[in-house]
């Protein structure tokens, strides 16, 4: 290390530069030869710091502050600092450490031995003296060493530790701001940890371990929660509300204005449900993080059979009071437009709650908790071959007496002819049928969706993202980021769609071809199959008809046909081979369907089709196209068989009625170039995507020409005056956001306490502002369950306990007669 002479005329003296190396330095100086540092000069603490540091990384031990005074040597008070002491980090003891000699034991006995405190962890402290001490030169304002022990009383770390070493572990300002950006993105710490090892060449040379950037995270989340993590969602949620004015949130809070649940909704949201929203499945099973708040989404289908998602919501309880106020802000929020189908587990809550708010809607239970529950209340009854009898009464009866018939069987079979009466579960489950067995869930359009999964498999993506010891901050940031990702998805797919075509295996089918470039590939390869099953079925016109032009005709099948669960269980495959395959079963005389002979044959799956053939109206009894909207086997038997005829040359294609638009591919594109703004029914964010469509354009054009721009602005300007005018006139506030009272008896406010808006007033009040009212963990507050073992023994002591209880009563009767 160079010397530098300072300007001072009194002395000339060498001031360390803390730019020099330490090699330099260790060259110059000794640190057992007085003579070499006595007159070395520090301007700063920060060189100090850095000369010992690196004399203490080189020599292999950490270092800490030992002291760092502001008295004077007339022991004054000032504002400087005048003594600094920094030492090895294992000077000292710990407090109670058996190392320390002062801990003498209180006992003279040699066995027994008691001490002040006993540490159980490794001790790091071993009464090392090894320091430096500096004090204050007032004269030149510099600091001098004075003192300098060197002796070590312990092994000092080789060179491949010095990465461990504490004093030397820092977290700089970049690194913290990459993993802070890391963390954001929905990257783990342990990842981020990694990703920023590989920037160096290996985690060993970073110069923090994974603790240290733990620690960093945590320390800036709880910055960032020193106002209250109530107010920071708030201030999160008024963000978003600002840049993005279709965004749309609604808290309830309790009496003690204390946040209790939160619903949220952006634009994309509102517009998918307006064009998906026919069909929701909800579902509450997951838990965003320690404090243990149920998740509630709303999900649904879009074009591709993909989920999308409809809206979300954090909840205080699982209780009828909360569904009520969270499923009335829901519909608020998509402009009162209720589904025709609800999906949802058997909380009872939800049985008392979605009828209530969801009226005249259709309310189907998730057939997967149905079975979950089973294993619950039936114990080791619920067996394969009882799932099999549910399967077939969730799924394969068409009528009531087929219901009940089947149901008969099942207790036959798996409960021993036992009155459904015994169990208390399968009477809850018999009162509920008509919401989840195939004979009424036929009657209701339900889009195939028979279960939550799809937001079993939102739960099961979600959790990618979140940590439980994420706060809500940082969960609805990730949050953002997984919805984000789920809309990408549905991009790609989009993109695909229009790329592509989708492989018709029957060119010469006008039937086909009608629909292979309106469905998206999904659903074209399920009607595709459906069409591929109906080479295997025939036909008998019924012989009475009430005019030419109303047919009726049997529809069946000789061979066994394994029907498709759900859409998206189609077989691809199947869809694009080489062609069917189903054909080479038939002969010649059933193929051509003229007069075949099929009493030696049992007919299976056979259904009525009815058309009018004037009105283009087709229907069946199987009813799939009104329970899942697409065209079935049978129907397509029937329009092939008509659509030969010249006479019927009107029914070679599907009819476009139906060819529901949800299934299309232009289904997005469709309703945002149709969007009608003074539409009743047209949502916040359609109008908001229309307008801004428009302006933008305009602006584009407009912006060539200074005087056009003029003419367009003034426009602009006038016309938001009379627009406002109008909102005035009819009370129509721009705040999205509002803060309404449940109606639980747990969180109900006082009379006085009104239904508040949530405005930018609120951000003067942040430290007094409201907080999330806390709910225990319900699973973290049960004890352990004991096992039967532990169980048998509790109750063998009872019965022992209560005996002695018993006998020793028994004796004192005895004394007392006895006297």
């Amino acid at each position: 290390m160079d010397l530098t002479s300072t300007s001072s005329g009194i002395a000339q003296m060498p001031v360390v530069d803390s730019s020099d190396t330490l090699a330099d330095s260790l060259q110059c100086y000794s640190p057992t030869k007085k003579e070499t540092w006595e007159y070395l000069a520090f301007k700063s603490v920060e060189e100090v710091e850095k000369f010992y540091g690196d004399y203490a990384l080189k020599s292999g031990f950490s270092i800490r502050i030992l002291l760092k005074s502001r008295n004077n040597s007339q022991n004054q008070r000032t504002d400087k600092i005048h003594y600094l002491r920094y030492g090895c980090n294992k000077q000292g003891y710990k407090k109670g450490s058996l190392l320390d000699p002062k801990n003498k034991p209180k006992s003279e006995s040699p066995v027994v031995v008691e001490f002040e405190k006993v540490k159980e962890k490794p001790e790091e402290r071993v009464g090392c003296t090894a320091a430096i001490f500096l004090k204050l030169d007032e004269t030149l304002n510099v600091f001098k060493i004075y003192k300098w022990d060197v002796p070590h009383c312990h092994p000092l770390h080789k060179p491949e530790h010095g990465c461990y070493l504490r004093s030397f572990r820092q977290v700089n300002e970049v690194q913290g701001q990459l993993a802070v950006i890391n963390s954001k993105a929905g990257m783990s710490m342990r990842t981020s940890y990694e990703v920023m090892g590989q920037g160096v060449g290996g985690t060993d040379n970073l110069p923090f371990r994974f603790s240290d950037l733990k620690n960093y995270l945590m320390t800036n989340r709880q910055k960032e929660m020193l106002v209250g993590e109530a107010t920071v969602i708030q201030d999160f949620f008024r963000n978003e509300a600002l840049s993005k004015p279709s965004f749309y949130y609604d808290i309830q809070v309790d009496a003690a204005e204390d946040i209790a649940s939160i619903f949220w909704a952006d634009g994309i949201m509102q517009l998918d449900y307006a064009l998906f929203g026919d069909v929701i499945s909800f579902d509450t099973t997951y838990r965003t993080n320690n404090q243990y708040r149920p998740l509630a989404a709303f999900m649904g289908f879009d074009n591709h059979r993909t989920s999308v998602l409809f809206g979300a919501a954090l909840l205080y309880d699982e209780t009828a009071a909360t569904f009520d106020w969270l499923f009335t802000t829901f519909l608020k929020c998509m402009s009162n437009k209720k589904p025709q189908s609800i999906y949802t587990d058997q909380a009872t809550a939800l049985l008392k709650s979605v009828p209530n708010i969801f009226e005249g809607v259709f309310h189907g239970l998730c057939s997967w908790h149905m079975a979950e529950n089973a294993k619950k209340n039936l114990g080791s009854r619920a067996n394969s071959a009882f799932f099999d009898e549910l399967n077939i009464l969730i799924s394969h009866v068409e009528t009531e007496s087929d219901f009940d018939y089947n149901w008969d069987q099942m207790m036959k079979t798996c409960f021993d002819g036992r009155p459904t009466a015994d169990f208390k579960w399968l009477v809850q489950t018999y009162r509920n049928r008509m919401h989840w067995s195939s004979a009424w869930v036929k009657y209701h359009f339900t889009a195939g969706l028979k279960t939550t999964q799809l937001s079993e498999s939102f739960n099961a993506f979600l959790r990618h993202f979140l940590q439980p010891d994420h706060s809500l901050v940082i969960f609805f940031n990730h949050f953002n980021i997984m919805v984000q990702r789920m809309r990408d998805n549905h991009t790609e797919l989009d993109f695909k769609a229009a790329n592509t075509r989708a492989k018709n295996n029957y060119p010469n089918s006008q039937l086909m071809r009608s629909v292979v470039n309106k469905y998206t590939p999904t659903c074209f390869a399920f009607i595709h199959r459906q069409y591929d099953f109906s080479f295997k079925y025939f036909y008998e016109e019924v012989t009475p008809q009430v005019s030419a032009f109303d047919k009726v005709f049997k529809v069946f099948t000789i061979v066994h046909v394994d029907e498709p669960e759900e859409v998206d269980g189609v077989n691809y495959d199947d869809a694009c081979n080489d062609g069917p395959s189903n054909r080479d079963v038939l002969d010649e005389e059933v193929a051509e369907n003229l007069s075949p002979n099929f009493e030696k044959h049992d007919r299976l799956d056979e259904r009525l089709v009815t058309i009018d053939i004037r009105a283009k109206r087709i229907s069946c009894t199987c009813r799939m196209f009104e329970n899942r909207g697409f065209l079935c086997r049978h129907i397509f038997k029937i329009l092939e068989f008509l659509g030969g005829s010249v006479q019927y040359h009107g029914l070679k294609t599907i009819p476009a009625e139906y060819v529901l638009k949800r299934w299309c591919r232009d289904v997005r594109q469709s309703v945002k170039s149709t969007i009608n703004v003074a539409t009743e029914g047209a949502t916040q964010a359609q109008r908001y995507q229309q307008i801004c469509a428009v302006t933008v354009n305009l602006c584009t054009r407009v912006c060539a020409d200074p005087e056009a721009s003029q003419i367009f602005l003034n426009g602009v300007l006038e016309a938001g005056r009379k627009a406002e005018e109008l909102l005035n006139s009819k009370g129509i506030h721009t705040v999205q956001s509002s803060v309404t009272p449940p109606k639980s008896s747990s969180v109900t406010p006082s009379k006085s306490c009104n239904t508040t808006a949530v405005s930018e007033a609120s951000d003067a009040q942040k430290s007094t502002g409201p907080k999330f009212k806390k709910r225990p963990n319900p699973i973290r507050s049960k004890k352990r369950l004991k096992s039967d073992y532990e169980l048998a023994r509790e109750h063998q002591k009872f019965l022992i306990h209560r005996k002695r209880k018993q006998r020793g009563a028994e004796d004192l009767k005895g004394k007392e007669s006895a006297d």
